[in-house]
């Protein structure tokens, strides 16, 4: 199994570098048909950072669900992926927060603490102030 830079996750759905994007879609296309391409969490929530600096939040949240549901892509921890891509469908706070929150709480922790108002407002998340 191969696994992918955001990087080159970025160039293949930002197309802001013809080359590299052109690289970088042969090679996942590539990959996915063959050996696998893995993605860790940590690339999803860089993409997302990425992509949200590009493209309206709708655009980015169905592109991760898009990638989520790709044969040949293997992503840690699938099912904190989906909670954190349900959770940002139905509000403000960004993909990244919510996957965040979700591998927080699956490993042990018992409160989330932010800046961020409209994270705060999740359950066990609590503003500074």
């Amino acid at each position: 199994m191969l696994a992918a830079d955001t990087n080159v996750w970025a160039r293949a759905y930002l197309n802001d570098d013809a080359a590299q994007a052109s690289q970088a879609r042969a090679a996942l296309a590539r990959a996915s048909s063959e050996e696998g391409v893995f993605v860790p969490l940590l690339v999803l929530a860089e993409l997302s950072w990425v992509l949200r600096s590009r493209w309206e939040r709708e655009r980015v949240l169905n592109t991760i669900e898009g990638l989520l549901q790709t044969r040949g892509v293997s992503v840690e921890h699938p099912a904190l992926a989906r909670r954190a891509l349900e959770a940002a469908h139905q509000g403000r706070v960004g993909f990244a927060d919510h996957l965040i929150a979700e591998v927080a709480f699956e490993l042990g922790a018992r409160e989330i603490i932010t800046f961020d108002k409209d994270f705060a407002r999740k359950p066990h998340v609590r503003r500074l102030k």
